[in-house]
């Protein structure tokens, strides 16, 4: 049977939560998948360094790596959060822009996308030669 509504009000706050619900996910979907492939890329980075004895490729953080393993986790984590974090809130701002029909608005949102795709591409590409690395040290 579906639901009933008392009245057009609660018909319009249903569908309002219904679309809330639909642009979070919408809109952390990107950040969500930045922060995995970043925690990835800490993730096999630590396994080399800890078990393999491979060395951070990165040079400004190479140094920390093999001085302090809390200290680069810290670094690394850090900075992947707060880098999906900054996409996060980019987007969101994006989404209040009263005239989303206009060209600046356009070309923004395509600029995201592409920073988002770039950005979670660049962390895969580390992962992939981080596990090529591992499973050549097996």
């Amino acid at each position: 049977m579906g639901i009933q509504y008392l009245n057009s009000q609660n018909y319009y706050m249903h569908n309002r939560r219904k679309e809330k619900a639909e642009v979070f996910h919408v809109r952390t979907f990107p950040s969500l998948a930045l922060v995995l492939a970043g925690s990835m890329d800490w993730l096999t980075t630590i396994i080399g360094l800890t078990y393999f004895g491979a060395i951070e490729a990165n040079p400004f953080i190479a140094n920390i790596a093999s001085q302090s393993l809390p200290l680069f986790t810290g670094i690394k984590l850090c900075t992947t959060f707060i880098v999906g974090l900054l996409f996060y809130q980019a987007n969101k701002s994006l989404q209040q822009t009263q005239d989303k029909t206009s060209k600046s608005f356009k070309w923004t949102k395509y600029i995201l996308k592409t920073a988002y795709v770039a950005a979670t591409a660049m962390l895969l590409v580390a992962v992939i030669n981080n596990l090529i690395i591992l499973i050549n040290s097996i």
